[in-house]
């Protein structure tokens, strides 16, 4: 499995503290059936850390890949970030300041909870207009999309790519989320599922439990497509799909 949503960088955001805590996640994560990680860690959060392209930032996720490989963990490390969107992301972009995962063509972004649909919107076609495709963190634990997840349709129609956090399938983030997490299943509105794990200890990255969810609640093929085939595209930086239009 591949998981694109990790806050593993350690001492950059409110993920790992330390290089330790960082080897941990690893191991846990390769003990659960992972190979690859892209380490997102928060960008853009106005009043913290800004975790902008940097040569700090660089060094940072060479000496973590250099780490993992030093402990022999079967981890597959790339760079990444979790785009906080503000009206200032699309002049980050053309000054070349955020990281998209992988270097591919695919940033992923998140918004606040309780941010407008009309904002949203209007960033995700601002970024799509500068030749990325928007990879949206957890839409079932925003507000909109909590109000009206048919929302997610049309995103999806318009090239947008939908990740789902494991803990709102499994509950974690409340009834809401979890409602719309499994929505998205069922109306095949998702394209990938991400750990967003931010410890070894609580919000891990395991992803055998995902995806041992996702295959009984549809079955095996759509938790592959989910947990590997689709994550390993964006990797390739090659076109992906929704469960919808796939099955």
């Amino acid at each position: 499995m591949i998981d694109l949503h990790c806050h593993i960088l350690p001492g950059v955001d409110d993920g790992a503290v330390s290089e330790e805590e960082s080897c941990m996640m690893a191991q846990m994560a390769a003990d659960s059936g992972v190979t690859a990680i892209a380490a997102t860690p928060h960008c853009n959060i106005p009043g913290q850390r800004n975790n902008y392209l940097s040569n700090d930032l660089r060094d940072r996720f060479l000496r973590m890949a250099r780490l993992i490989k030093e402990q022999k963990i079967p981890i597959r490390l790339h760079a990444g970030a979790e785009v906080f969107v503000t009206p200032e992301v699309p002049r980050l972009l053309r000054e070349k300041k955020l990281l998209t995962l992988a270097g591919s063509q695919y940033l992923m972004v998140e918004f606040a909870f309780d941010e407008s649909i009309v904002f949203a919107e209007r960033m995700l076609d601002a970024i799509q207009r500068e030749g990325l495709i928007p990879v949206v963190a957890h839409p079932e634990r925003y507000y909109f999309v909590q109000e009206d997840p048919n929302s997610l349709h049309r995103w999806v129609r318009k090239g947008i790519v939908l990740q789902l956090n494991k803990g709102s399938l499994l509950g974690a983030f409340g009834r809401s989320a979890r409602r719309v997490a499994y929505w998205c299943l069922e109306e095949g509105c998702v394209h990938l599922i991400g750990s967003d794990a931010h410890s070894p200890y609580k919000r891990t990255p395991q992803l055998s439990d995902a995806w041992d969810f996702v295959s009984a609640y549809t079955n095996p093929e759509i938790a592959d497509f989910l947990l590997k085939e689709n994550p390993e595209r964006i990797l390739q930086d090659r076109p992906v799909g929704a469960v919808l239009a796939e099955f």
